[in-house]
């Protein structure tokens, strides 16, 4: 058992370092080239159920932007409300995308808007969660990124409700981290960046020829190894900054989690073998990163629980082993020096991201649990997360 133990946690150690290594190429500073100065014309997409507490809003922020105007379209689509979710919306002035058939998903949702405007002569399409607070600048940062020639692009995921509790600071702090040491790293690598969920960005001509056919209810982690399979690099846009409303409540958040975790797994099991030959038939490390970034789930789960395996092992035969005790000790204080760094290189604020700083670690934790159950169980039916927190637009924006 000591054998197998040592193999599997140093494949996961290798696996941390991979990672670790790549990260630090966010560090090197890009150079941009343009290919374009197009101003592309944009339709702005916000799927939706039952959002009347924060649709508004974002729709504010939406017409705030620093961009032509006669250039975007703002578009909702309501889909199986029971609230004013439309009704705000259209007194907003946003148009609305009436869907006229059944359905459960936020992808089956954008495939039926993606379909409605087929024929219309939008360059690209944004979407946005109803949740969300839009940076004036995004839409500028965005068209200054598809002139540089990318077709996809993920915008700067930020916090509406970073000090809400120790939560909403972890989740911010999962996001910042992955901005800076996945997505930047990956464009100075000349790799794929990845899909988070909302603001991000994707031309027309990419739906019309791929079509946007998700199978899983993460269709933004899915989104992203097709993109990668079909040879699409997907940047990362800095400058192109959503802030985003987080879960206050554990319930709410363990709920949320075991979605993301159940569409990983069906992604890794739906893509996982195609992503490894892709990337041993044509070398291709966006494959690669792609493939990794679908095992994290179970890598989690096997270096967690191995060690306690082994750990109820030795203690049976009555030893004391306090290695793996002292190993998530330093792994602890290691993170929070990371978390601490990452908050300075963005120049915020360390008193209004405290609670994250300390308690994603723990949050982190608690991911192994939700990751072990849907290894064996998987979430299947989308369910929204209710979104209350209104009036944030000119204390953020300000």
């Amino acid at each position: 058992m000591n054998i197998i133990y040592n193999i599997v946690m140093a494949l996961c150690f290798l696996f941390s370092i991979y990672f670790g290594i790549t990260g630090l190429f966010a560090f090197k500073k890009r150079k941009r080239k343009y290919t374009s100065n197009k101003m592309h014309k944009f339709a702005i997409l916000i799927p939706c159920r039952n959002e009347e507490f924060v649709i508004a809003d974002l729709i504010k922020s939406i017409k705030n932007l620093d961009y032509p105007k006669d250039l975007y379209t703002c578009y909702t689509i309501p889909n199986n409300c029971t609230d004013n979710t439309k009704e705000i919306a259209e007194k907003e002035n946003s148009k609305i995308i009436e869907i006229k058939e059944k359905i459960s998903t936020k992808g089956e949702a954008l495939k039926y808007a993606f379909g409605y405007l087929k024929e219309q002569d939008y360059d690209a399409y944004v979407i946005f969660d109803a949740d969300n607070i839009v940076d004036k600048n995004f839409l500028k940062a965005m068209n200054d990124t598809l002139n540089e020639g990318y077709l996809v692009a993920q915008g700067f995921r930020d916090s509406k409700n970073p000090s809400d509790n120790y939560l909403t600071g972890s989740y911010t702090m999962f996001y910042y981290l992955q901005n800076i040491f996945y997505n930047e790293a990956r464009m100075v690598l000349k790799r794929s960046a990845a899909i988070n969920g909302t603001g991000f960005c994707v031309k027309k001509e990419i739906i019309d020829q791929y079509g946007f056919d998700t199978k899983t209810i993460t269709e933004d982690s899915e989104f992203t190894g097709l993109c990668v399979l079909n040879n699409i690099r997907i940047a990362f846009a800095k400058e192109a900054i959503t802030y985003d409303e987080h879960p206050t409540e554990f319930k709410v958040s363990w709920r949320q989690r075991k979605r993301w975790s159940s569409g990983s797994f069906d992604c890794l099991k739906n893509y996982g073998t195609s992503l490894f030959k892709n990337f041993w038939k044509t070398g291709s490390f966006s494959s690669f990163d792609c493939l990794l970034y679908y095992l994290a789930p179970l890598i989690q789960v096997i270096s967690f629980v191995l060690p306690l395996l082994l750990g109820i092992c030795i203690l049976f035969r009555g030893i004391i082993n306090l290695s793996s005790l002292y190993f998530f000790l330093i792994c602890y204080i290691l993170n929070i020096f990371l978390n601490i760094f990452t908050i300075k290189l963005l120049k915020k604020k360390i008193k209004d991201h405290y609670k994250g700083i300390f308690g994603f670690p723990i949050f982190i934790l608690t991911w192994i649990p939700i990751n072990t159950i849907c290894l064996f169980k998987r979430t299947k039916k989308w369910e929204p997360i209710k979104h209350t927190k209104k009036g944030y637009t000119e204390n953020i924006l300000n």
